[in-house]
């Protein structure tokens, strides 16, 4: 700007009225903090791919013609005759771009922050009736490194003291009963496969790679390390009676696609799918972006505070497997009893234990983070 512009500036500001000088002080402000929000989603936008980048843009200047109309309108009420002038569609234009950058990056910064500042915490909760221990390890099956490490560092001092450790894990049984638990609770695919990969895809770690220091245990005293979990035939058969016995339950899957066989599933894609996709074809600055993004959602997703949504495979993944763990508790000789399952199970469980003896009550819980960034350090030696 030359020095007379400037000074024409200055002074059309000084004979401006209070309100006119308070609504250009609000709008330099108003630009600034636009701006700077703009610099922050900058990162973010400079590693998507150059066709989400030009989609971003057409969408900023579809989103600033109707800013520049009301303008206009709003420019021509007040008798304005730049009212239509290009410099107004370069303003709502640049204003839209801004816009838009911001936020794109936005949500990639409050799921980052959210990790951070209210992380994923897993209770480890020891329950007892004063003649029986049981120690119940919440899991989840993609974590962080810390987490698994504290965790099998809990099982190995939980062996040394006399617990028999009980873990989660559906088994095989009949190939039928295989197939109807792949398609109706895995898709039709590998769960281990897939929570293997999204573990990579979301810089964390998938649970059953950090057991193998108990494998050697599990061989010289498997009588210490049960499966404490139902088959995939008592899940189908679990199933099937509900089905026969309540109509709405039966109703509720009626309403559904069917589901498509595993060889077809493979040829259709879900959401799960095309994110490994995405991952795998990936720049490392997009995997990065991916990992953040992935950690926030799985922190929030599997926060316990989260109210659980009512879903009637429930009473087939969670009631029913309670219902047979807790058996198993009160059958167990062994007085001391260390448990790794999902969290989602603490509570019914917990509650079927009192049904039998009210004396069972929370002795004490100790909290572990689940999720974080990961920690791998690097410097040249």
């Amino acid at each position: 700007m030359s020095d007379y512009a400037r000074y024409g500036h200055e002074a059309r500001i000084r004979r401006a009225s209070p309100g006119e000088r308070m609504r250009i002080g609000l709008c330099a402000i108003g630009w600034f903090l636009l701006v700077v929000a703009f610099l922050l989603g900058l990162p973010i936008l400079a590693a998507l791919p150059p066709w989400l980048l030009a989609a971003l843009g057409a969408l900023a200047l579809v989103l600033a013609l109707p800013a520049f109309l009301l303008l206009r309108a709003l420019r021509r009420r007040r008798g304005l005759d730049e009212a239509g002038s290009p410099g107004t569609w370069v303003r709502c234009s640049f204003a839209s771009v801004l816009l838009v950058g911001a936020a794109v990056g936005a949500p990639v910064y409050y799921l980052s922050y959210r990790v951070e500042a209210a992380p994923l915490l897993l209770p480890q909760a020891t329950l007892t009736n004063g003649e029986k221990t049981v120690v119940f390890q919440a899991m989840v099956h993609v974590g962080s490194e810390g987490f698994y490490k504290s965790v099998v560092y809990d099982l190995e001092v939980a062996l040394a003291g006399g617990y028999r450790l009980y873990y989660e894990g559906v088994q095989p049984s009949t190939p039928e009963a295989d197939r109807w638990f792949s398609e109706m609770l895995a898709g039709g695919k590998d769960l281990s496969a897939n929570y293997k990969e999204l573990a990579g895809a979301c810089g964390l770690e998938f649970q059953l790679d950090w057991f193998e220091p108990l494998v050697a245990d599990m061989k010289a005293r498997p009588e210490r390390h049960v499966t404490a979990d139902v088959t995939t035939a008592e899940m189908k058969a679990e199933f099937d009676r509900l089905a026969a016995a309540d109509p709405a339950f039966a109703a509720s899957f009626r309403k559904q696609p069917a589901q498509p066989a595993p060889a077809e599933a493979a040829a259709d894609d879900g959401p799960l799918d095309l994110l490994l996709d995405g991952f795998r074809n990936g720049t490392d600055g997009q995997k990065r972006i991916a990992g953040l993004v992935c950690r926030g959602v799985f922190s929030i997703a599997l926060d316990p505070r989260n109210p659980r949504p009512d879903a009637q495979i429930d009473r087939v993944i969670l009631d029913f497997r309670n219902a047979k763990l807790v058996e198993r508790i009160l059958a167990e000789q062994n007085p001391r009893i260390f448990i790794t399952y999902g969290g989602a199970h603490l509570k019914g469980v917990l509650a079927l234990l009192q049904q039998h003896d009210p004396r069972w009550t929370v002795a004490s819980v100790k909290w572990i983070r689940g999720i974080g960034a990961p920690e791998h350090f690097d410097r040249p030696l």
